[in-house]
């Protein structure tokens, strides 16, 4: 495993990577490289959608032995890449597909269920939002939509992540089965955190994941989205998904509850309390559809919370404790 690209393409995620112990490390950090593998295709905006599409089938027959291999499609829109790890993980896609030929035949079956999971994802971005700017900008059409976006690309990972672990780890292997259902629910709660923080640029990029019908229900439609000014009237549709997200995260804080490790405790407690505050941030923000602004959490907030993971996390009640802290500014907006 290149754990230097691997922290070339996610800073955020190789923290959580990290952590984790040994002998899940290569093939968590290997499904990650799988699935943004998958996220770069698809966001590969200088090729036809129907390319992309294509080389998209392509990487996944690759995985699961389907017909002829044509990872050159994939491999193709490497140049394509303004980042260059990204291009370099485009290139070395091959070399990501022999690894995962060599992992144990239980990890291979894991690692195929998440990449068809966020590929199945980002083929539902380009068939519903293909024309990749805001001249066509576009809507989801429901509420079940957008509950089925964010499984694939964030509950599919949760899924993948918790089923890992019980794989490799005894001391989980006895925890209920209902710990997989939380897995895939923070994982989701994730997710929505990203595409709530990122409706401008996504508007800009002709998405819009918020349901239309909800949308119309606060006299709005997509395009008027793209005026900033518009922000307040988003309100209640923003109140409602922020309080989907916390039911969510909530399941998440149970999920770290039940780790049996500071460790385990931090790979999934640190996405989980950052996500809140973001979600706190995109609330309280009136500069929410302003482009260029950002939603993000002040650096000097992350660094805290590395640094008091020994205290945090060493004590359930004290885990409870901040994550309540957290969670309260976030149930006021909802």
């Amino acid at each position: 495993m290149d754990w230097d690209l691997l922290q070339r393409v996610s800073r955020s995620m190789y923290l959580s990577l990290r952590v984790l112990p040994a002998s899940v490390r290569p093939a968590m950090g290997l499904g990650y490289l799988l699935c943004r593998a998958a996220d770069t295709i698809a966001d590969t905006r200088l090729v036809k959608n129907g390319e992309r599409r294509a080389a998209l089938d392509a990487f996944r027959e690759a995985l699961d032995g389907k017909g002829t291999p044509r990872l050159s499609l994939a491999a193709d829109l490497a140049r394509h890449q303004a980042s260059g790890a990204e291009q370099e993980l485009l290139g070395r896609l091959e070399e990501c597909v022999r690894l995962y030929e060599a992992r144990p035949e239980a990890e291979r079956l894991l690692l195929l269920a998440v990449v068809q999971s966020v590929v199945d994802g980002m083929r539902m971005d380009l068939e519903r939002f293909p024309a990749d700017d805001e001249k066509g900008l576009r809507a989801l059409q429901s509420a079940d939509e957008l509950d089925r976006y964010c499984a694939l690309i964030g509950g599919g990972p949760g899924l993948f992540w918790t089923r890992l672990l019980r794989l490799h780890l005894p001391e989980l292997a006895q925890v209920p089965e209902r710990l997989e259902e939380q897995g895939e629910r923070l994982g989701k709660g994730l997710q929505i955190t990203n595409i709530l923080r990122d409706v401008p640029k996504d508007l800009r990029l002709g998405r819009c994941y918020l349901p239309e019908p909800e949308l119309a229900a606060a006299g709005l439609a997509p395009k008027d989205l793209l005026d900033p000014a518009n922000a307040f009237k988003l309100q209640p549709v923003l109140r409602r998904w922020l309080g989907w997200a916390l039911g969510h995260l909530d399941e998440g804080k149970a999920y770290v509850l039940q780790m049996p490790s500071i460790r385990l405790r931090a790979a999934a407690a640190w996405p989980l309390l950052l996500s809140v505050r973001t979600l706190a941030l995109v609330g309280r923000s009136s500069e929410l559809l302003r482009p260029g602004t950002g939603v993000k959490v002040d650096r000097r907030d992350v660094y805290g919370l590395l640094a008091a993971t020994p205290w945090t996390l060493s004590s359930q009640t004290r885990f409870k404790r901040r994550y309540e802290a957290a969670r309260v500014e976030l149930a006021s907006l909802v």
